[in-house]
């Protein structure tokens, strides 16, 4: 089992529930935490401190922790979470993020963040006894 934890700044953070007049606000703060995501994956795994799994799938699931102890759906950050895992496939860390790699990403909502004004999203990677799907 691998966690990384993703730190998002409140500026960069969007959820499913926002509404934008423009494509151009979300799609630039997503494109952001997608590559933060390539590079903290990438450094990672060049280092060698995070290996590449040996069998498909990996089950995903991701831990939010959320700015306040108030009401707070992980489900909402699925925009964040889904320019993680694009993140990671562009790292070379899995081949794809389809159903052949990856299960989930399942959504856990966490402690809150010890950071003003910052989310945490903490990306736990585990194999799978679930046999790969041919697509």
């Amino acid at each position: 089992m691998s966690e990384i934890e993703i730190t998002i700044d409140k500026r960069s953070w969007w959820t499913q529930n926002r509404r934008s007049r423009s494509w151009v606000v979300p799609y630039a703060r997503k494109k952001q935490v997608k590559t933060m995501s390539l590079l903290i994956f990438r450094s990672l795994i060049n280092s060698g401190k995070l290996q590449k799994p040996e069998h498909w799938p990996v089950h995903v699931t991701a831990i939010i922790h959320p700015l306040t102890h108030g009401r707070f759906d992980p489900e909402n950050a699925a925009p964040m979470v889904k320019a993680i895992l694009d993140g990671i496939t562009q790292s070379g860390y899995w081949p794809d993020d389809n159903a052949k790699y990856v299960v989930g990403p399942d959504y856990r909502l966490g402690e809150p963040s010890t950071e003003k004004g910052v989310y945490h999203i903490t990306i736990r990677i585990e194999g799978t006894k679930v046999k790969e799907v041919n697509r």
